[in-house]
């Protein structure tokens, strides 16, 4: 999720609502229209969600500015989206010694690539700012989808692909994640391109910046995470139970990004970011929030999380079954927990590296 990596913590809202009650901007218009909310207390960081070091001496795998996912192709190479708007690719397959592997750029995307995955020799990316697009293997870009229902595709984050239809989050009409944040307007949708049509279809609205997507415990629904609500919904895109949506599980304890499944049916969800009590206690007060949407949205990027490195495991259930934390830092901002060959591969928006931690010790 997000544009730009951010360092300030969102503690740095208190410093905004200060500043926001200036005379400098009191007449100023607002770019947001924020709504009141009062989440539910967050679980406390026990049990499988007990605090630990298992990500703390992950190796790098490689190193990119803000490499948000992974997709590895037929040969073992991982790609990898670079904060510069490049898909990269490593110059030789990745094994599970690989460590600081050497980069080639692919494509340059002209927006933020975000998830990517691979369509038989064609390499699908969500670009932020742009939308849905194709890497040829010559590194040729086809945009596929940038509009649907009479609005742009502004956040292109997440895709699955099942029989020739690639299912994806468009997570907000903002560019800036962290209006969405503050807004709560729930402006994010799921959407279905149709690779033989060029079809776009809006399947699902009104989700709380939807972000990863995998498909579900009983292969006929989706899973999507919706970042500012702490949940993930699932929503059946075939079946005896087509259409139907329910929450499939709530109260996360930080702001879920990505979702994958692995070969045995647990997920996998990414955690950029623990939740911010201050940004809990200014949802109360949708007024206060108002005056964050006069500030510039450069200013706004800058609010992000406290360096900590979190994973989460579920069953098909959708119960936390165990965590892997980094609370040194070193491993941060969690993006993405793509599992390959008996390792979790981990892309982070925030950070600098991928790094890969072993699931068979």
């Amino acid at each position: 999720m997000g544009l730009r990596r951010l360092r300030r913590p969102l503690a740095a809202a208190g410093l905004l609502l200060g500043a926001a009650a200036t005379v400098a901007l009191r007449n100023a218009d607002s770019r947001l229209d924020p709504v009141s909310w009062r989440p539910p207390e967050s679980p406390d960081l026990s049990g499988p969600l007990a605090e630990n070091r298992a990500l703390t001496d992950c190796d790098h795998v490689l190193t990119a500015e803000g490499p948000e996912d992974v997709a590895f192709d037929a040969d073992g190479r991982l790609y990898t989206g670079a904060e510069n708007g490049t898909v990269y690719r490593t110059t030789e397959p990745v094994t599970r010694d690989t460590v600081n592997a050497d980069l080639e750029p692919v494509a340059d995307t002209g927006g933020r690539p975000l998830a990517l995955e691979f369509a038989g020799d064609d390499l699908l990316v969500c670009v932020a700012e742009v939308g849905l697009v194709s890497v040829a293997q010559d590194g040729t870009v086809t945009e596929l989808a940038t509009e649907v229902g009479g609005r742009d595709v502004v956040f292109a984050d997440d895709l699955y692909i099942e029989d020739g239809v690639v299912y994806f989050t468009d997570a907000s009409k903002h560019p800036v994640f962290q209006d969405e944040l503050f807004e709560l307007q729930d402006t994010g949708r799921l959407l279905a391109y149709d690779r033989e049509t060029g079809e776009t279809r809006i399947l699902l609205k009104g989700l709380g910046f939807a972000n990863g997507i995998a498909l579900g415990p009983d292969d006929e629904s989706l899973l999507i995470t919706e970042t500012s609500r702490y949940r993930i919904t699932r929503f059946w895109h075939r079946g005896e139970l087509e259409g139907r949506v329910e929450r499939w599980t709530e109260n996360l304890v930080g702001y879920p990004d990505n979702v994958d499944r692995d070969p045995d049916g647990n997920y996998w969800v990414a955690i950029p970011s623990l939740r911010d009590p201050m940004l809990e206690r200014l949802h109360r007060y949708p007024g206060l929030k108002r005056q964050l949407g006069k500030f510039p949205e450069a200013v706004i990027e800058q609010v992000s999380g406290d360096p900590y490195g979190l994973v989460l495991k579920l069953d098909a259930d959708g119960e936390v079954t165990d965590s892997l934390h980094d609370p040194t830092g070193r491993v941060h901002g969690v993006t993405s927990a793509t599992p390959h060959e008996g390792a979790l591969y981990l892309g982070s928006l925030f950070g600098d590296h991928v790094t890969r931690y072993p699931l068979d010790g």
